[in-house]
């Protein structure tokens, strides 16, 4: 059996991020890994628009609210839990971020809160499932 030490789950507030925490927690609860939620800004797609003060702060609000019951639920169960943020396209942001971080599974929420939806999957997960070099579980 492959023995997974460090999972990354990709956090956006919505339940399906939750649902993907959860079932990362059963992972890693049974072989001791570490959990490191991930939260991804949205940072705008064009370089003439001003990444403004209130931007920033409305950003790290939600990334507040999708850490913080993240943390709580994973504490609760007695899971090892850390968080990171990063910005700019979610689903490269997270490939990325797995890569360089050495991480060795990424469980997610499939169909969180993302603008265009894609056939069975979100964009994000969709995206990520096919780009990721390590393996990807995506909880429905």
């Amino acid at each position: 059996m492959v023995k997974f030490n460090k999972i990354l789950v990709p956090l956006d507030g919505s339940n399906n991020s939750i649902r993907g925490l959860d079932r990362a927690i059963e992972i890693a609860k049974g072989g001791g890994a570490e959990i490191t939620g991930f939260y991804v800004f949205h940072l705008p797609l064009s370089a003439g628009i001003k990444y403004t003060q209130k931007m920033k702060d409305d950003a790290q609000t939600k990334a507040i609210k999708a850490i913080g019951p993240a943390m709580r639920r994973a504490q609760k169960a007695g899971a090892s839990f850390k968080y990171k943020t990063g910005g700019g396209h979610t689903g490269s942001e997270i490939v990325k971020f797995a890569q360089t971080g050495k991480y060795d599974m990424i469980v997610l929420g499939a169909r969180g809160i993302g603008g265009a939806k894609e056939a069975f999957l979100g964009s994000t997960s969709n995206y990520v499932m096919h780009k990721a070099k390590i393996p990807v579980l995506i909880v429905k």
